[in-house]
């Protein structure tokens, strides 16, 4: 998904209304943590320039390499998919044990790993999305990057139009104005969200933990950020 469009306003206001959110973008960095299997196989792909000392993966680094080679981050994306995939199927399957009626997976990069087929499981999507050239001055203000490295980041990810335009979006957030609006919409996706009917209220009397996976994976509300 995109950068500095507001996904982290939308999630905050998310969770202080009372709606469980898990961050795909967190589970990527602890998959990566010293002593996990995909630190081992980035360090065997990229080397260790793009490690510090102590072990930890050198995002910046990394960065500067996948963001400007597809090739490279095709590579990168292999390595810790899978994993990503692994952790975050584990605690739907914990929310689905507990009868949590509600969960939001924040996915950035929704539309780009997953199937046609998966998006249409899905209860909704929701993409939060804003001009190109509003996103480049915020990522710049943000980070304090330079124009070209923003650029990079940008164009290393989906276009904004193929995301709003997918069939599988359900609501699109513009944030192009104020904190105040972009907050309001948030509140307002939550009111909605609490009444939609979703899978995953209705699976716990389910025949079996492989049914309950399908059911759970396919009942969570989806949040892609452009």
């Amino acid at each position: 998904g995109g950068i500095a469009c507001g996904k982290s306003t939308v999630t905050n206001v998310l969770t202080q209304q009372g709606i469980v959110v898990i961050d795909v973008d967190l589970i990527a960095r602890e998959v990566v943590q010293p002593g996990r299997p995909a630190n081992a196989a980035i360090k065997a792909q990229f080397g260790a320039e793009v490690f510090t000392p102590d072990g930890c993966l050198d995002r910046e680094q990394l960065g500067k390499i996948v963001f400007n080679d597809v090739t490279a981050r095709r590579k990168l994306e292999r390595i810790t998919g899978p994993a990503i995939q692994k952790e975050l199927v584990l605690r739907l399957l914990k929310h689905w044990a507990v009868a949590t009626p509600l969960v939001v997976v924040d996915a950035p990069t929704l539309f780009e790993m997953s199937s046609p087929r998966f998006l249409q499981m899905l209860s909704d999507v929701v993409v939060i999305a804003a001009r190109p050239e509003v996103q480049l001055q915020r990522l710049m203000a943000r980070d304090k990057s330079a124009e070209q490295d923003a650029r990079s980041r940008i164009n290393a990810q989906m276009p904004v139009e193929q995301k709003v335009e997918n069939p599988a979006t359900s609501v699109v957030i513009w944030n192009n104005g104020s904190m105040e609006d972009l907050e309001q919409q948030a509140r307002d996706l939550a009111a909605r969200l609490k009444r939609s009917p979703t899978v995953l209220s209705n699976l716990f009397s389910g025949p079996g933990v492989v049914a309950g996976l399908l059911l759970a994976v396919g009942g969570v509300h989806m949040l892609a950020k452009l």
